[in-house]
């Protein structure tokens, strides 16, 4: 090889690493050129990610809410008590009253305006017996079948109650309880259809239409009257017309 040409052959290498008049980029700016983009490529990643971490601690927050209403109105509606009112006044019909524990509720409001119940007690039982006194005095039988209803009073409150029974000697009492346990406060006289009596609490007291003896056959057809008069100063709590 000619000496001369060897100072060229190893220039070579060294002009095709740097930018020439034509405009191309030499390997340098290459490099740089990458770097900035691989950077500019993480930090796009990283806003992504970014966005991506921020939307989900989003979604989790909202649902995390959601979730504490649901379970925060669950648990009102769970624990929360029935509102008493709406039976208080209104009531609730039941035209077979049998037993104690399935009374006719009488609204407030409808007493106050004068109670009509017609029924008979023929397909009833004896469930309220010997509520106004031993049995051994025949005045205080009330041994024959029996219906249920119930109002609520306040202290003070007087109702006037007057069972009329179809051709049978009826008995007609007023517990001062919802349960029907013990002595009636108030039982009927033989031969006397109407009974009044004044509430000494804020309760629900249950009225009993009976008959006075089921070996005599005392049941069957018979209308009941309640006429509620409010106590003087009574609150009530639930405003029934």
């Amino acid at each position: 090889m000619n000496k001369r040409l060897l100072p060229l052959i190893l220039l070579l290498p060294a002009c095709s690493s740097e930018e020439d008049d034509s405009g191309f980029s030499n390997t340098s700016d290459v490099a740089d050129t990458a770097n900035v983009e691989d950077t500019l490529g993480e930090d796009e990643s990283t806003e992504e990610s970014t966005s991506t971490d921020d939307t989900a601690e989003s979604t989790s927050t909202d649902t995390t809410e959601e979730t504490t209403t649901e379970s925060t109105e669950e648990t009102e509606t769970e624990t929360g008590e029935e509102d008493p009112c709406p039976l208080i006044c209104d009531g609730l019909v039941d035209s077979t009253p049998n037993t104690c524990d399935a009374p006719y509720i009488i609204g407030r409001t409808k007493a106050k305006q004068g109670f009509f119940f017609g029924g008979s007690t023929n397909a009833a039982t004896d469930d309220d017996n010997e509520a106004c006194g031993s049995n051994d005095d025949p005045s205080n039988w009330d041994t024959s079948h029996d219906h249920f209803f119930r109002i609520w009073m306040y202290t003070g409150d007087t109702i006037t109650v007057t069972q009329n029974p179809s051709g049978w000697e009826h008995r007609v009492k007023v517990h001062d309880e919802a349960e029907c346990v013990g002595k009636a406060k108030i039982c009927s006289d033989d031969g006397v259809e109407t009974i009044e009596y004044t509430a000494l609490k804020d309760d629900w007291f249950t009225i009993v239409a009976d008959g006075r003896s089921i070996a005599q056959s005392d049941f069957g057809d018979y209308t009941l009257n309640v006429d509620l008069v409010e106590g003087e100063g009574v609150l009530d709590e639930c405003f029934c017309l």
